[in-house]
């Protein structure tokens, strides 16, 4: 134990001599540093590096990213709409009142014949169409080859 004298004690005084407890304080001490040495790390796993560019800066030797052409497959209310960001599009009406997947399948087939490494295709349901006629349309998309299908809302395409 470790104590510490003051004097005192003298003319009828009390003493004020006291015994500190070290171990415990010294455990307390190295818990906080450990603690202070775990908190650093993570604190340093958790920044994100981002370099902006400025204006006036260079631009890295490398050139941009090509742009990649988007399929996508609108269901809306008279029928399907296969377009592409390119340009293409190809409209299939309903016939009597009932999606035409048939046709949608040749499509799909051509399509996927001019592109066979093609996996992506987005499919944008408008407003109001059924949820029947969504998944009818995706189980099409699938069983044509499209394997990394998504869906979208079609307000960001």
């Amino acid at each position: 134990m470790g104590g510490i004298s003051v004097g005192g004690g003298h003319g009828g005084k009390k003493a004020v001599d006291t015994e500190v407890a070290l171990i415990p304080v010294i455990d307390l001490l190295l818990c906080c540093v450990m603690f202070l040495l775990v908190t650093a790390v993570w604190n340093q796993l958790a920044r994100i590096d981002a370099n902006q560019q400025q204006p006036g800066q260079n631009a890295p030797d490398q050139p941009p990213p090509e742009e990649k052409i988007k399929l996508v497959l609108q269901v809306s209310s008279t029928g399907y709409v296969l377009s592409s960001t390119a340009g293409d599009r190809v409209e299939i009406p309903k016939v009597a009142d009932a999606y035409d997947e048939s046709e949608l399948r040749a499509k799909l087939k051509e399509r996927h014949q001019m592109e066979p490494n093609r996996k992506d295709l987005v499919v944008a349901p408008e407003d109001g169409v059924l949820y029947g006629s969504m998944i009818d349309a995706m189980d099409v998309v699938l069983a044509e080859g499209f394997s990394q299908m998504s869906v979208s809302d079609g307000a960001a395409l």
